[in-house]
């Protein structure tokens, strides 16, 4: 026995308690209890009136737990990870049950709930994948079962869904609101159907649902929580409502089979981390109501190739597109005031970008690592904040273009050489007709030769009257200077020609 504060600890066999006062609460089961336990109502005569939290953790050996009617509290992960539980008897006392009171105890198989219960956290049943029934006593004010499914009294709040059930379940008309981590680790669970009744979904509802490979949220719900459709693995498509604002924090992080969303036009908001990881994301159409893209958004998202920004965002946030190796084309609207820290960091297939004149800060790494970035085209001055490393690892060959008024550059940009962009140079070389009168047709191809900087790409253009041009053919440069040769039938008697950048 042990004395300190007033508090007596004493060891039992195979509990240990703790005395206060008049109560007894159990801190702890030895991990080798084995087999059936009834927890006792009293301890030196006096009641047992709640178990502390992780009291009975990795007492793998336990198979049945009997709670008497004296326990009033069951504490958080109370029986974390009971491999071997297949029953609990919760006494008629019980008033919460807290926050993953059952986590993986992956053996038990129903619950029921006492009238006595008022409070169950979300979490209390985290895991549980044998579980195919919680039912509620029927004088139980707070809950109600259907099928083996918790609800609130009303049927309007959709409480648990056993993780151990499987196959399609249809949510009655009746709920109004899923409520957080309902179908959570609900891993055979293949398809839902949510009725329009239903409002929200809460964070982390169908939490690591790995066999859900579709689903449609209808119009009715205007709230999708934080990490609601986190690691649904099989998730090859969803429809989202046209009612949801925000696409919150984690939504559809680690959906790893998405391919494909369309981001209606009623969200102004992609969270943090809301598609990050989803590696088989080819297309994303992000509507033109959304106003900000936060941080991490996209991360890790390697099969996205293009995405456009709407007019309507004004900030790109830290990390947004980080790690999108496939990501070979970004369209960055004027709307964009700033671009953030790694924003684009380790883009590897990205080889060219323009940056708006809205644009007033690009942070630290926001494209470092981008090894094919050739081509950085600002369409106004240098950013006035400009962090560490935006443009370090980026291609060898990479080369900043600037406009001929433009300021803050120097001759080189992060160690980057800087070009302007000049004028279209028009040249007033001519294609000679055959000499003799009158004119006639001729086959003879006609060469120019223009300065040039290696390793860009050059556009050239052919006119006849000076008025109306087109596109005959590209030259890459290789030297200080570009030859290229008309090949072409002489229609006219005079040809014209001019060249530009590759923009």
């Amino acid at each position: 026995m042990l004395l300190f504060g007033g508090v007596n600890e004493v060891n039992g066999d195979p509990l240990t308690y703790e005395v206060i006062g008049d109560t007894v609460t159990i801190k702890d089961c030895k991990e080798t209890a084995s087999g059936e336990l009834v927890i006792p109502a009293t301890y030196d005569g006096k009641p047992v009136t709640s178990i502390g939290s992780w009291a009975f953790w990795k007492c793998t050996s336990l198979t049945s737990v009997t709670i008497p009617d004296s326990i009033t509290s069951i504490g958080n992960f109370t029986f974390h990870s009971c491999s071997d539980l297949t029953s609990v008897t919760i006494g008629n006392s019980v008033l919460n049950i807290m926050a993953g009171a059952f986590f993986r105890c992956s053996s038990l198989t129903s619950v029921t709930i006492p009238d006595s219960v008022v409070s169950i956290d979300r979490g209390a049943f985290i895991d549980c994948s044998a579980l195919t029934s919680i039912e509620a006593g029927k004088g139980n004010a707070q809950y109600s079962s259907e099928g083996g499914v918790l609800f609130d009294k009303q049927k309007t709040e959709l409480v648990l869904f056993p993780a151990g059930k499987s196959g399609h379940y249809t949510i009655p008309d009746s709920v109004t609101s899923i409520l957080d981590r309902a179908f959570n680790y609900c891993r055979n669970l293949f398809s839902v159907t949510i009725p329009d009744s239903v409002i929200s979904i809460g964070g982390g509802a169908f939490e690591s649902c790995i066999s859900l490979a579709s689903v449609t949220i209808p119009d009715s719900v205007t709230r999708i929580g934080n990490f609601a459709f986190n690691d649904c693995r099989d998730l090859a498509s969803v429809t989202i409502s046209n009612s949801v604002t925000n696409i919150a924090e984690g939504t559809f992080y680690m959906c790893i089979n998405l391919t494909s969303v369309t981001i209606p036009d009623s969200v102004s908001n992609i969270g943090n981390s809301a598609f990050s990881w989803c590696i088989n994301l080819t297309g994303i159409n992000i509507s033109d109501s959304v106003t900000s893209i936060d941080s991490y958004a996209f991360l890790g998202c390697i099969s996205l190739t293009s995405v456009t920004i709407p007019n309507s965002v004004t900030s790109i946030r830290e990390g947004a597109f980080s790690r999108c190796r496939g990501l070979t084309s970004v369209t960055i609207p004027d709307s964009v005031t700033s671009i953030g820290e790694k924003a684009f960091y380790d883009c590897r297939s990205l080889t060219n970008v323009t940056i708006p004149d809205s644009v007033i800060g690009i942070y630290n790494s926001a494209f470092e690592g981008c090894t094919s970035l050739k081509r950085i085209t600002f369409r106004g001055e240098a950013p006035f904040f400009w962090g560490a490393n935006v443009l370090s690892n980026v291609s060898g060959n990479a080369r900043i273009f600037i406009n001929s008024d433009a300021i803050a550059f120097g001759e080189t940009f992060e160690g980057l050489p800087v070009i302007i962009l000049e004028e279209l140079i028009i040249s007033t070389f001519s294609k000679s007709a055959a000499p003799r009168r009158p004119f006639s047709k001729s086959a003879a191809p006609f060469s120019l030769n223009f300065e040039s900087i290696s390793g860009l790409t050059y556009i050239i253009e052919a006119s006849y009257d000076l008025k109306q041009w087109s596109e005959i053919g590209e030259a890459q440069a290789a030297g200080s200077s570009v030859e290229f040769t008309d090949w072409r039938e002489a229609l006219f008697r005079k040809q014209y020609y001019r060249f530009k950048l590759v923009e």
